[in-house]
């Protein structure tokens, strides 16, 4: 597992997240282990614009108007291809 040293850490913010930790009955180390990997988890301006464009053709993929959107979920759920 990797590690970081944080410097320059403003005092009153530290004693702020002490407090916290003593509140959550936890370490100011496990709250900023829980912050970093909730930071890192957020997905990146890139993947958003992949996810964007992969709904973009998607949706223009599918019928405009006239079908019944109960068959297409229907065939969506049970991985079938549908005519309508």
């Amino acid at each position: 597992m990797g590690q970081i040293l944080v410097r320059k850490i403003d005092d009153e913010a530290l004693e702020r997240l002490k407090r916290l930790a003593a509140d959550r009955k936890t370490s100011v180390e496990a709250l900023a282990r829980q912050a970093i990997e909730r930071e890192a988890e957020q997905r990146t301006v890139g993947e958003l614009r992949d996810l964007r464009s992969e709904f973009e053709k998607f949706s223009r993929s599918l019928p405009n108007e006239g079908v019944d959107s109960a068959v297409l979920l229907r065939a969506l759920r049970d991985g079938n291809e549908t005519d309508d």
